[in-house]
């Protein structure tokens, strides 16, 4: 992307106007006539303002601006209450008018327009100053490379001064202040003698006292680095930091994006029971921690993970992100069953889907009694394990919101204080808008997109890691999309959620900015396959019709194929566009939906349909990514299903119920014990679901498995079979794989007179898979298909 065409199409977008920008009224009762007189308009319009320059602002409307607007009715009111008159009107177009003031404008400040008879008032929006800014000086603190200096940048466009505090340690006094100075791009910077690697810093920033402002004079705290590379949890100081050297690259370099299978996982839910030093549980170290058997001396963590044979770990939220003191949490809960059996009355766990610091590792991640900042090399170490596996490693970041606006508390870390009217979409009175509490502004904002760009390269330079799972990203704009695919380069894995709107109206109607699947600017996670095959999360009734078409529901079979085929409209350029799943860490795992009673997988999982629906899923095309610990039936049957609310000293905690457990520990464990149980012994068979998952991975990650991982999908390359009881399916890949699935409850026959002659080896019969074979025939006229069950076949000539 071009960032003059980027503004370009920025301003053409301030046409499409929306009503959360002026009144509650809507659109169908402003005056549209050219020429009817000011007077005349007497229902509030809908208009939308932007601070230019000191010596100029733009007044916008959703309807035409009639033909007597005259200069004398508009009044600019800056928020202290000083009214400044308008001096000329200029008209640009129908819709557009430039408005000279009589005095020049504190630039700075927060304005309103109004006009004397239209009933109107509009936020002079910071768009028109904000949108040329740009810097490529390096922000945060950077050593040089002979340790004669460090220099410190962050970028406040609007403060009026900042000032530098140096401290020795993470909470003791300062030895030292230095006050920043500003370029004409809003960077304020400091070049200090020295090395200062390991010093401790943050900021005060002042500035207007005006609606949405934190700076210092009203909020007065301390501001901590958003580039930091290290900070002391998400509330403490940041410390200067060297840069790490990376990991090596993967020796056949990075997975392509149709062989990826990947593996999402929590750090701490993995390692939390695992048999490890106190030091190391729910730590870095743990995580790649080889030799490590449970009390059956089944291979568990780092080994279980290498055998599975995924190609991908993807990590759960990495980045620095909001956790709350845990004396806090102690006093509310230490002596609370309910918060002790969900593992968090002494600290508050968090999946981290909300980011304070991009740059920095998350800090409680590190191994106790290590240094603050080792997490950095921990880390590193850690992609390094991987990579010498021949397994890549992507990280979850989460661009679209910060942690600065949680649970209805409004904390300024450092965006919010440094300059919340840049950093963030706001209402018409300077207030955070967003269903999590605030939306991150990428468009319009070249250094927020710049922010998102520097924070990706940042962690592949500085730890060697292979791409990124974008979480919602349909809130980032589409231009900051394309423009992070183009920087990053091809071969790094990006995936992202495409749902979830931005609640910005102006920016919905911006079809350069508001994207879905059928415009995605990057591989998203294509739910309508999820439905198909094991149903939506969002509805959870009954077994025979929520489950998807591998749970029994026969109607949905033409649905399954189209996902077994990745054969949408908003994919039909590749099957590279969406990428399969079945579940993640949000809502119901899939235990829990395939569970025999209560929806509880603990007590039980409905195993044939389960096991269906992983066939079906890595037997379609295109990329894959699979929920952490499903292929041993995890379950999240710890946690309640109601959503409840409890209270801190800070405010109220919502804990969401089995459908999200982002903030309860005990549910999201990965039960270790389980790993090699069979059904003599435990509610399911966990070995032979996991040697079934196995099984499945390894043979779609094999020469034979290649028919599944195709970018494009050639005509004629997938055949269905498709007889008229909807419970049987069949389908062939490139004439050298079919896979049969009967979903129904009786035993059946399907004939398939027209398969491909040859002798076809089978490879998984519904209870096992074996790459190496079962059984073999000749193609003959018919299969024989057990009730419930997927079987595999390859051709042996093929």
């Amino acid at each position: 992307m071009d960032f003059v065409k980027h503004v370009t199409l920025a301003s053409a977008g301030l046409l499409a106007l929306a009503a959360c920008d002026s009144t509650d009224h809507q659109a169908d009762s402003v005056n549209t006539g050219n020429s009817a007189p000011a007077a005349a308009i007497s229902d509030p319009v809908l208009a939308r303002g932007e601070l230019v320059s000191d010596r100029e602002a733009r007044y916008l409307q959703m309807s035409a601006i009639p033909d007597d607007a005259a200069a004398e009715d508009f009044l600019i009111r800056r928020a202290d209450g000083r009214e400044i008159t308008v001096e000329r009107i200029d008209r640009i177009s129908n819709t557009e008018l430039r408005l000279v003031p009589a005095e020049n404008l504190d630039i700075t400040r927060v304005h309103h327009v109004e006009h004397a008879h239209w009933n109107t008032r509009a936020h002079l929006r910071f768009d028109g100053w904000f949108r040329d800014l740009y810097s490529d000086k390096a922000l945060g603190a950077e050593i040089a490379a002979d340790g004669s200096s460090t220099d410190i940048r962050v970028f406040a466009p609007r403060a009026h001064d900042v000032t530098l505090h140096l401290y020795s340690t993470a909470d003791g006094p300062s030895f030292a202040e230095h006050d920043l100075t500003r370029d004409d791009q809003g960077v304020w910077e400091i070049r200090l003698p020295g090395d200062l690697h390991g010093t401790w810093y943050d900021f005060v920033v002042t500035g207007p006292n005006d609606p949405g402002d934190r700076f210092y004079d009203t909020h007065p705290v301390h501001l901590s680095d958003p580039y930091a590379r290290v900070n002391d949890d998400a509330q403490g100081r940041s410390r200067i930091w060297r840069a790490t050297t990376p990991a090596t690259p993967l020796d056949d370099g990075r997975p392509p994006l149709e062989d990826v299978i990947a593996y999402e996982v929590h750090l701490q839910d993995f390692t939390d029971l695992l048999p490890v030093d106190d030091r190391l549980t729910g730590r870095i170290p743990a995580m790649i921690q080889p030799g490590l058997v449970n009390e059956r001396g089944e291979a568990i963590g780092f080994d279980y993970l290498v055998d599975l044979g995924v190609n991908v770990v993807h990590l759960m939220p990495m980045q620095e992100y909001l956790h709350y003191p845990d004396a806090e949490w102690q006093t509310a809960f230490a002596e609370d069953p309910d918060m002790q059996a969900m593992g968090i009355a002494e600290e508050n766990y968090q999946w981290g889907y909300r980011t304070t610091h991009a740059f920095a590792v998350e800090t409680r991640f590190r191994q106790l009694g290590t240094e603050q900042g080792a997490e950095r090399d921990q880390f590193r170490d850690l992609v390094q394990a991987f990579h010498d596996q021949g397994m890549a490693v992507i990280i979850d970041i989460v661009p679209n919101h910060t942690g600065e606006n949680m649970d209805g508390r409004d904390m300024p870390f450092n965006f919010s204080g440094f300059a919340r009217h840049y950093y963030y979409r706001l209402d018409e009175e300077g207030q955070h808008i967003g269903a999590f509490g605030n939306e991150v502004k990428t468009e319009d904002r070249l250094m927020v997109q710049r922010w998102l760009i520097d924070q990706c390269r940042h962690w592949i330079e500085e730890f060697g890691i292979d791409g990124f799972r974008i979480d919602l990203a349909g809130q980032i704009d589409e231009q900051t999309l394309i423009r992070l695919r183009e920087e990053l380069g091809e071969d790094v894995i990006i995936y992202g959620e495409p749902w979830i709107d931005v609640n910005d109206p102006f920016i919905r109607s911006n079809p350069e900015w508001d994207w879905y699947k059928e415009d995605a600017p990057i591989t998203f996670f294509q739910d309508d396959a999820r439905n198909a095959l094991v149903g939506s999360p969002f509805v959870l009734e009954d077994p025979a019709t929520d489950r998807g078409y591998a749970g029994g529901n026969t109607r949905l079979r033409a649905d399954a194929i189209r996902a077994i085929a990745n054969d949408y409209a908003e994919e039909s350029e590749s099957t590279l566009q969406g990428i399969n799943y079945m579940d993640i860490h949000d809502n119901w795992t899939l235990a829990d939906r395939f569970a025999l009673t209560d929806w509880d997988g603990r007590r039980g999982v409905d195993e044939a349909p389960y096991r269906i629906s992983a066939g079906l899923l890595l037997t379609s095309m295109g990329p894959i990514v699979l929920h952490g610990g499903s292929e041993i039936m995890r379950s999240k049957g710890a946690a309640p299903i109601a959503e409840s609310v409890v209270e801190t000293e800070s405010g109220e905690i919502h804990l969401k119920g089995r459908d999200d457990t982002y903030n309860v520990r005990t549910p999201n464990q990965f039960v270790w014990s389980d790993v090699g149980a069979s059904a003599d012994v435990a509610p399911s068979d966990y070995a032979a679901m996991q040697a079934w998952w196995r099984g499945l991975i390894r043979f779609r990650l094999s020469e034979a498995g290649a028919v599944f991982r195709r970018a494009d999908v050639p005509e004629g390359h997938l055949r269905f079979f498709t007889p008229d009881d909807e419970a049987l399916l069949a389908y062939t890949a490139g004439d050298s794989v079919l896979v049969l699935v009967n979903v129904g409850e009786q035993d059946d026959r399907m004939e398939l007179a027209d398969l491909p002659q040859g002798r076809w080896t089978q490879i998984a019969d519904g209870r096992q898979v074996d790459p190496s074979g079962i059984t073999s025939r000749d193609a003959g006229d018919g299969f024989d298909l057990p009730a419930l069950s997927l079987q595999i076949w390859v051709r042996d000539d093929a």
